[in-house]
């Protein structure tokens, strides 16, 4: 339990509402240097480098899951809460340390050793940015400006014909729905490469749509997207009601509406949040049930110890946990999706 709480309180810390505005208008700023992807510092994890996307908990009993030929093309959230200005720079340290320790280390980390993970550098927007209409908007482009010169430059210059998946989270979510949008969604040839898409965490999903690349709805269906945003049993957006949003099931990745059993549940990632991960654990119990209601997935928990003292930290929304909660469930899942071609 000791690790639960230290893992709350560093999330809660870092995206706590005491973060600070940048100080001055987007046009104000000295543009900050944009990422060189063929240089191997300015990509987060590379298969070609040791990063905290090829971590796993040593815990982690009979998992020989092993797959060839996939790349993942990882796209973090938002870690800049306290910059000074709207983006990020590339060469923060503090920054990327907290980006490796924090979402290598707990969401990317699920395809390791299953497939090359490739997440880009990237100058990512102020997390106040969401909430400035005139800034926000010219930040979010340049950050999407250095996610798609990524892709660009994965596809010309790493690919070497391998099968590709997206995956995000929050802001790595919503540049990803641009991208496709804007760029894959343009060619045909590529769209039918994505094989698969981790849309986690980011509502704006309800506008996400493509006749060509929809939801997947059966556990082993490829050409689709996943896509969820974890809150806690009761929950509810009043403007999301019978608006017909897709929302997977991480659990049993059927798109039927059903609540998932207790016993299907796999386990909760937790970790430290130290570079040594011997203190990172999977927990092992009947614990968890899911269902997706009105554009949300609805968390239900039992047999955890002081969960509602961690639910009373959390609030009302799992936004930080949408990976870790479901860590194992999604692992095993990819590893028999994709086995499936």
């Amino acid at each position: 339990m000791k690790n639960l709480f230290q893992f709350l309180v560093l999330f809660l810390s870092i995206y706590s509402c005491t973060s600070r505005l940048p100080l001055h208008s987007f046009e104000e700023e000295i543009p900050t240097a944009a990422p060189d992807y063929s240089n191997i510092n300015h990509w987060m994890a590379h298969p070609d480098k040791l990063d905290q996307s090829n971590s796993r908990p040593e815990n982690v009993v009979n998992d020989t899951f092993h797959l060839d030929s996939i790349d993942v093309f990882f796209v973090y959230p938002t870690i800049y809460f306290k910059g000074s200005e709207w983006n990020a720079e590339i060469e923060d340290e503090k920054l990327n340390k907290r980006i490796s320790n924090l979402v290598l280390k707990n969401q990317a980390n699920v395809f390791s050793k299953m497939a090359n993970i490739y997440s880009p550098i990237y100058r990512q927007m102020h997390i106040h940015g969401y909430k400035d209409n005139i800034n926000g908007i010219k930040a979010f482009d340049v950050a999407y400006e250095d996610v798609e010169n990524a892709f660009k430059y994965y596809l010309k210059n790493l690919n070497k014909g391998n099968r590709i998946v997206l995956a995000g989270h929050s802001q790595g979510t919503h540049l990803l729905q641009k991208l496709c949008n804007d760029y894959i969604f343009e060619d045909d040839t590529l769209l039918k490469r994505i094989e698969l898409a981790y849309l986690i965490g980011d509502l704006s999903i309800r506008t996400f749509s493509n006749s060509k690349f929809s939801m997947c709805e059966e556990p082993d269906d490829l050409n689709c997207y996943l896509s969820w945003n974890s809150f806690p049993a009761g929950s509810s957006v009043s403007a999301f009601k019978n608006q017909n949003i897709p929302v997977s099931n991480p659990i049993t990745f059927r798109d039927n509406g059903h609540a998932s059993l207790y016993n299907m549940h796999k386990g909760i990632l937790f970790s430290s949040f130290k570079f040594i991960y011997r203190k990172s654990k999977i927990l092992n119990s009947k614990s968890l049930s899911v269902i997706s209601k009105d554009g949300l997935l609805l968390v239900e928990i039992e047999n955890f110890p002081l969960w509602k003292i961690y639910k009373k930290l959390l609030g009302n929304n799992y936004h930080f946990l949408d990976y870790n909660l479901f860590w194992m469930n999604i692992r095993e899942n990819f590893y028999h999706r994709m086995q499936t071609r």
